[in-house]
This record gives C-alpha cells, sequence and structure tokens, in this order.
C-alpha cells in the first residue's frame, strides 16, 4: 500500500503580513521613482531647502503675453563707437614717391622710396649717393619711419595725405618744388582679426568703406558647418546655432548670428582691433521626468515653443506622467554679468485643459531651460503594488504546486 505524504508550506500569520505591510507604507518615499510629484514641488517652494528663492508661475494668457520674466540681454550694440580705419599705425609698410623740378637731392625726376623702379625709365636711387632703401619702410614700433635728408618723421596716427605733407615740409629748402605720394603698401594697423566657425578664419584689412560685421564673416568665407566650436554637446549646423563673439577695447559682447540684421546697430561699423569669433553654440534645452527618455535638445530654429519642445521629445508617458504638471525650470541671468545671482523661475502648464495646448504654442523657450515633467502620484501605490507582488508571488507559486 502506497502512502500519499502531503507536505504542508507554512502559511504567514494574519499579523505578520499587516507588519509587513505597514513597514512596506512607511517606506513609500523612498520607492523608486524619475522625480517629485506636482504636489511635492509645489510644497518644496516653502520648504527650507529652496535656496534660490523659486516661484511657481502658471502659464496663463496673461504670462505669455508678458516677457516671462526675461532679463534683456546685452546687444552687440553696446560695443558701438566711432574711429577711423585711415591712419598709420606700428607695422604698416609704406612707399613713398618723390618728384622734384631739375637737379636735386634725388637727381631730378621721380625717386621712389620703399618701391621698386629702373633708373632708365626715369626712376632713380632714393638717395644722391645711390642707395637702395629695398621694399617697403616698416613704420616702427614707436611710430616712426626714415626718410632721406629728413631724418625720421612719426606718421602713427596721421593718414597718407597728413604723412606727405609732413615729409613735404621736412624737403623744404633743401630740394627744388618737391612733391610726395605716400601710399601703403601693407597695412596691419586697420585689420581685424575673425576666427573661430569661418572658412577662411585670419586677419582682414578694412577698407575706406567702413566695413561691417556682417561683412567681415562674409568675406571670411561665412559659416563653416565642420568646424566644431563652443561647449555644447548638442548638434546644429544653422545660424540660429552659431553666437558671435566680438570684443572691443577689452569688453566682449556674444549674440546669435541670427538676431543680426544689415545694417542694424548690432551689426556694427568695425574699428582696427577689433576681433571676431563665431561659435558653434545650439540653443538647448534639457528633459526630465516622466518621459521615454533623458536628454538634451537642440533648438534647430530660431524660436521654439513648449508645445514644439514637447512634441520633439515624444511627449509625456501616458503610464507614468501627470499632464497637470509639466514645469519649465529657468534661470534668469541679470543683463550686467555678475551684478547680482540669477533669478529662478518655474513655470507650469496643465495640459488636462483645452487651453493649455493654445498657451503652449505661445510659450516661448529659451536657452538651458528645463523641462520636469512630473510623476503621476497613482504611479508610487502602482509601484507598491508591483513590490507586493514580487514578494509574495514565490510563496504563491509554491502552495499552488504542492495544492
Amino acid at each position: 500500500m502506497v502512502r500519499h505524504v502531503t507536505r504542508r508550506i507554512p502559511t504567514v500569520g494574519r499579523s505578520h503580513v499587516i507588519s509587513l505591510v505597514a513597514v512596506l507604507l512607511a517606506g513609500c518615499s523612498t520607492l523608486p521613482t524619475t522625480g517629485p510629484t506636482g504636489h511635492q514641488v509645489k510644497r518644496d517652494v516653502s520648504g527650507a531647502d529652496n535656496a534660490y528663492g523659486y516661484q511657481i508661475v502658471d502659464i496663463t494668457p496673461d504670462t505669455v503675453s508678458a516677457p516671462q520674466g526675461t532679463a534683456k540681454d546685452v546687444t552687440l550694440s553696446s560695443l558701438a563707437a566711432d574711429g577711423r580705419v585711415d591712419v598709420l599705425g606700428p607695422g604698416d609698410v609704406v612707399s613713398i614717391e618723390i618728384f622734384e623740378v631739375g637737379s636735386g637731392l634725388f637727381s631730378g625726376g621721380r625717386t621712389s622710396i620703399g618701391g621698386s623702379g629702373d633708373a632708365s625709365g626715369g626712376m632713380t636711387p632714393p638717395s644722391a649717393s645711390g642707395q637702395s632703401l629695398g621694399g617697403g619702410l616698416t613704420v616702427d614700433q614707436g611710430g616712426f619711419i626714415s626718410v632721406p635728408y629728413v631724418g625720421r618723421v612719426q606718421v602713427a596716427g596721421l593718414t597718407t595725405g597728413e604723412a606727405q605733407d609732413k615729409i613735404l615740409a621736412g624737403l623744404r629748402g633743401k630740394s627744388q618744388s618737391p612733391q610726395v605720394i605716400v601710399s601703403v603698401a601693407k597695412n596691419l594697423s586697420n585689420t581685424v582679426i575673425v576666427m573661430g566657425a569661418v572658412a577662411k578664419p585670419g586677419r582682414l584689412e578694412l577698407s575706406l568703406a567702413r566695413d561691417h560685421l556682417l561683412d567681415a564673416i562674409a568675406e571670411a568665407g561665412g559659416i563653416n558647418m565642420f568646424v566644431t566650436s563652443g561647449a555644447s554637446t548638442a548638434t546644429g549646423t544653422g545660424p540660429q546655432d552659431m553666437i558671435v563673439r566680438f570684443t572691443r577695447g577689452g569688453r566682449t559682447v556674444s549674440q546669435q548670428l541670427d538676431g543680426i540684421e544689415p545694417g542694424s546697430a548690432d551689426d556694427l561699423k568695425l574699428l582696427p582691433g577689433d576681433r571676431i569669433d563665431l561659435l558653434r553654440q545650439p540653443r538647448t534645452f534639457i528633459v526630465f521626468g516622466a518621459i521615454d527618455k533623458i536628454s538634451q535638445m537642440p533648438f534647430e530654429s530660431a524660436n521654439l515653443s513648449l508645445a514644439e519642445a514637447l512634441a520633439r521629445i515624444g511627449g509625456p508617458s501616458d503610464a507614468r506622467a501627470d499632464p497637470r504638471s509639466i514645469f519649465v525650470f529657468r534661470l534668469l541671468h541679470s543683463a550686467t554679468p555678475g551684478a547680482e545671482p540669477p533669478r529662478a523661475v518655474i513655470y507650469r502648464l496643465n495640459m488636462m485643459k483645452a487651453s493649455g495646448y493654445f498657451l503652449s504654442q505661445r510659450f516661448a523657450m529659451q536657452d538651458k531651460d528645463v523641462i520636469y515633467i512630473a510623476n503621476a502620484s497613482s504611479n508610487l501605490p502602482t509601484k507598491f503594488v508591483q513590490i507586493l507582488n514580487q514578494l509574495f508571488a514565490p510563496i504563491f507559486s509554491i502552495r499552488a504546486v504542492t495544492n
């Protein structure tokens, strides 16, 4: 006779289950989550950890019509200044031509100092002894050049016409009816430097027609899409992703390239010594919370609305997100860098209301905004039930098999 032995699995007492449930309920706040709920964000505003002093501002028709608390950016127009681009300076190379009547210091005819010529064609050596001064006269660090029979002449800060008059004054009484022409063979003092994400970086000579900022960028070949510059890890290749960093007189101002209109106050007239750096620095926003993937996204357009930003990331997660609590975290910096710490604002959008979709189209995103999509409050009970299932599923499975 075969005896069937049934092995009893000890069951967990009711009191033990209740105690375990109580412990788990007490630890609900430590359950895994991608971030706070909308209620928790609101509660933190009045908490002791609010070091930035931020407030929650609901996105309404009134708030989107206002400038949304943005600080006025310093534009390139703040560097506007008057100046000249036709004066000589250290490093310039000049050529001097001298005309005389009859026999004179330079043997009559025309003499080129700092140029080239043929004596048989009326060109004679630059001095009575026939010495040649070479291919040009360079303005030295002190602003002087040396002219035979005149001596050292300070020409820095003078136009070519003024330099001619000064040399001519030194020749009077020494030569018969002298005439002088001064021209610039190599111009270094009236130049600007263009660097960065341009096709042909380098030194550009300014013309008397008064070149503008956009002229210089065009002269340098325009945007080079293959140059990597700036600190952003996001991609971006259009003019909306380019920043002009302009330095003049020790001051530096940066502005988006696509915000500079030709002929506007920001399209500065260039002055000697200006420095232009074109940087590829895409404007970006970051997304956290109840979404499929946390990411940093480039604007890829001159203007980006909150609706477009949400669509770009695939929108809130149906299973985890609270559409009533879409937050935009923004730091508002002062127009004067270092004048005061940035002011923090949290904008909140309720997408459970039809008006929220219209408002999201009018709310303009700004560089380095952070979008946070809050978790739904129902996520915690759901995760709690999942944990309970993981704890008790093995016990129930064993009982089912043994029974």
